[in-house]
């Protein structure tokens, strides 16, 4: 195993928990509507989304776990949450095309369709930003 050549900057391990709890609530979120284990009228995101297609279905899928893997490996210093954070974002712009464009008009979300699927695709997008610098300044390793 390669040793990082700099030390780790002091917002690493902030970052990582921040990270990892928004992708960890979206874990959870997924787990509790897959496996039916909430109250009805639980506030669920999944269950929200017109997720019809088997195909939008595992690209959710996969942006949720992609992601929970991605700030977990960050916050191991391991470089390979640049690649996961990567896959993370594109799984969810394929999930944020699929909604736009099969979207019916009225969703009931807590938040517009647009800013939730901003924030989806956002987060894990600067969270491959923030690895990407660390790993070309040699922390990660």
């Amino acid at each position: 195993m390669a040793q990082p050549t700099a030390p780790a900057p002091s917002h690493l391990i902030f970052v990582a928990l921040l990270l990892l709890l928004w992708h960890g609530l979206l874990g959870a979120d997924y787990v509790i509507e897959r496996f039916a284990l909430g109250e009805p009228g639980w506030p669920a995101l999944m269950s929200a989304l017109p997720l019809d297609a088997l195909w939008m279905r595992v690209v959710w899928a996969l942006g949720v776990w992609l992601g929970v893997a991605a700030a977990l490996f960050l916050a191991l210093k391991d470089d390979a949450s640049v690649l996961l954070f990567f896959a993370a974002a594109a799984a969810n712009v394929a999930l944020a095309v699929g909604l736009i464009l099969n979207a019916p008009p009225v969703l009931v979300l807590p938040l517009p369709l647009p800013a939730l699927l901003g924030l989806l695709v956002v987060v894990p997008l600067m969270g491959w930003l923030y690895a990407r610098t660390l790993n070309r300044a040699g922390v990660l390793h």
